[in-house]
C-alpha cells in the first residue's frame, strides 16, 4: 500500500441515470478542502469534485475516501464498489454515511463519524497503512485547523463557502444538524478564519458562511465583524441565521458594515401551532417585527419554508404566499416537509404509521439534483392527502411567480444584489412551470399493492433546498 489518498465528492443521477455535471454552481460542500487540510504532509492527496471532473479510476491511490451530504450517497456507492474491485480500501464520510452506516457498511471498509482533525486523520491513515483499519471512527468535532482553500478553484463557485461553526442550538425535530448535534454548537478559533478570508481576499469578493446559524454564539459572531471590518475586508457576503437575529440591533449593524447583504432564515411556517409541533422554539408572533429590524439594517432577507406540517390544510398557500409578500421576503425557498432519516420527525412518523415509503433507500432513491425543491410528499399529513399537499405546493409556488411579484422582491439598491435575487427568483418562477408540467403527467409514479406506499420519482429542479431541514 503507498501513501495516497484520494478524496471524492460525488455527483447525483438525473432520473434518465446521466451524471449531473456542469461549469459552476453556486456554492459547494467544504468538505474535500476540509479533509485536505487534515491529511499528513508524509502522505499524497488527490482531490475530485465529481460534478466539475470525471472521477479518475485508475489513480494509484490506495486510500478512496468519499464525502456524501445526502442523495449523492448513490453515487458514493457505485464509486466504491469500483473502486473495492480494483483493490482500493474505502472509506465513507459525511452527514449521509453518518446517518445511513448500516446502507453503506457492506460498501465501503470503514466509516468515519463526526468531523476529524489532524491527530484523527493521522491515525485513520496509519490504521489504513498497517492494515489494522476500523469499521468505524467516532472522530467528534475537531476544527483546530485551517481549510486547505487549494482544493478548491473559487473561479466555479459564485459564492466561496466559509464557515465558523458546526451544529445549532435548536433541536427542531425535521432537522438532520439537530439529530446529529443534539443542539450543541462549537465555533473555529477566529485565527483561523480571519487567515482564510485573508487568502481569499485576493481571489474573490463573493463568500457565503455556510454555518447552519452564524447567529448561535452571538458575542463570536460580533467579534468576526469587528474583525472583518478592522481588516478592511470587502467582501460581499450573506449566512444562514435563526430570526431571532432580528432582536439584535446591534449585531445587525456590524453585519451591514461587514458586508453582509443577505440572511438566509428558517423560518419554516408562520403558524405558532406548527412551529411547536417540530418543536422549533421561536414565536411566530415576533417574525414580523424581527424581519422590519433586519431590513432596516440594510440586509435582504432570504426565507426557508415548508408546507405540509400537521396543522396546514389546502388554504395554507393562500395564506402563506399573502405573508410572504407582506413581509417583503427576497427570496421565497420553499419545500414540502420532508422527514429525513435519522430525524426526530422520521421515526414519529413511522410510529404513527404515516411514512408512505417503505425505508431509507426509497428516500435516499429520490436523486433531486443540486440547490433543487423537495415536491413530493412522502407522508400522510393531517389535513390533506398527500396528492393535495403536491397540489398545494405548487399553487403556493404559482402564487409566488407572478412577473411583478418578482421584480418587486429581487429590487435592490444594490446593482448586483439586485440581479443575484432576480436570477433566483426567476430560477424559482422556472420551477414552478416545471413542476406544474410534471404534476400535470403523474409526478408520483410508483404505488404499491395498497396503494398507500409512495416511491420518490426523480426530477432535476431548479429552486433552492438545504440540508438542513430538506436535501
Amino acid at each position: 500500500m503507498n501513501k495516497k489518498v484520494y478524496l471524492i465528492q460525488p455527483t447525483y443521477r438525473d432520473k434518465f441515470g446521466k451524471l449531473l455535471k456542469g461549469k459552476s454552481l453556486y456554492t459547494i460542500s467544504l468538505a474535500l478542502p476540509s479533509l485536505s487540510a487534515t491529511i499528513p504532509p508524509d502522505w499524497e492527496k488527490q482531490l475530485c469534485y465529481e460534478f466539475f471532473e470525471d472521477v479518475d479510476f485508475d489513480t494509484d491511490a490506495s486510500i478512496i475516501g468519499i464525502s456524501s451530504m445526502g442523495y449523492e450517497i448513490y453515487r458514493g456507492i457505485e464509486l466504491a464498489k469500483e473502486f473495492r474491485r480494483r483493490g482500493k480500501t474505502v472509506i465513507f464520510g459525511g452527514f449521509q454515511a453518518h446517518m445511513s452506516t448500516d446502507f453503506v457498511a457492506p460498501h465501503c471498509d470503514a466509516v468515519v463519524h463526526g468531523n476529524p482533525g489532524i491527530p484523527a486523520m493521522k491515525r485513520i491513515l496509519e490504521d489504513a497503512y498497517e492494515g489494522k483499519l476500523q469499521r468505524d471512527y467516532h472522530c467528534g468535532v475537531d476544527l483546530d485547523y485551517q481549510v486547505d482553500y487549494r482544493a478548491l478553484d473559487t473561479r466555479r463557485v459564485l459564492f466561496t463557502p466559509v464557515f465558523t461553526s458546526v451544529g445549532c442550538n435548536y433541536l427542531c425535530d425535521y432537522c438532520c444538524i439537530a439529530s446529529i448535534y443534539k443542539g450543541n454548537c462549537r465555533v473555529r478559533k477566529l485565527r483561523h478564519v480571519f487567515a482564510e478570508l485573508e487568502y481569499l481576499h485576493g481571489r474573490t469578493r463573493r463568500i457565503a458562511f455556510m454555518d447552519t446559524n452564524i447567529h448561535s454564539r452571538h458575542t463570536y459572531l460580533k467579534a468576526l465583524c469587528e474583525g472583518m471590518i478592522e481588516r478592511g475586508f470587502r467582501f460581499v457576503w450573506g449566512a444562514q441565521a435563526t430570526i431571532d437575529i432580528g432582536d439584535d440591533e446591534h449585531t445587525l449593524r456590524l453585519l451591514r458594515r461587514a458586508g453582509c447583504k443577505a440572511l438566509f432564515i428558517g423560518l419554516e411556517s408562520f403558524s405558532q401551532a406548527n412551529l411547536e409541533a417540530v418543536n422549533k422554539g421561536l414565536s411566530a408572533e415576533t417574525y414580523g417585527r424581527r424581519i422590519r429590524n433586519i431590513h432596516r439594517a440594510g440586509i435582504k432577507i432570504a426565507a426557508f419554508l415548508m408546507y405540509g406540517f400537521d396543522h396546514d390544510t389546502q388554504d395554507t398557500a393562500a395564506e402563506l404566499s399573502r405573508l410572504v409578500t407582506e413581509n417583503r421576503i427576497a427570496l421565497p425557498m420553499i419545500n414540502l416537509l420532508v422527514p429525513l432519516p435519522g430525524t426526530v420527525l422520521f421515526e414519529r412518523l413511522r410510529a404513527e404509521n404515516r411514512l408512505l415509503i417503505r425505508d431509507e433507500g426509497d428516500f435516499l432513491r429520490n436523486n433531486i439534483g443540486y440547490n433543487s425543491s423537495f415536491n413530493l410528499c412522502l407522508f400522510r399529513p393531517k389535513h390533506m392527502t398527500p396528492d393535495e399537499a403536491e397540489e398545494g405546493f405548487i399553487e403556493l409556488l404559482g402564487r409566488l411567480s407572478g412577473y411583478g411579484q418578482i421584480i418587486r422582491r429581487s429590487f435592490s439598491r444594490d446593482l448586483k444584489l439586485s440581479v443575484f435575487f432576480l436570477h433566483s427568483n426567476w430560477l424559482f418562477r422556472r420551477e414552478y412551470i416545471r413542476l406544474r408540467k410534471l404534476r400535470s403527467k403523474r409526478l408520483a409514479v410508483a404505488v404499491d399493492a395498497g396503494g398507500e406506499q409512495r416511491i420518490p420519482c426523480a426530477d432535476k429542479s431548479t429552486a433552492f433546498g438545504r440540508h438542513e431541514g430538506r436535501p
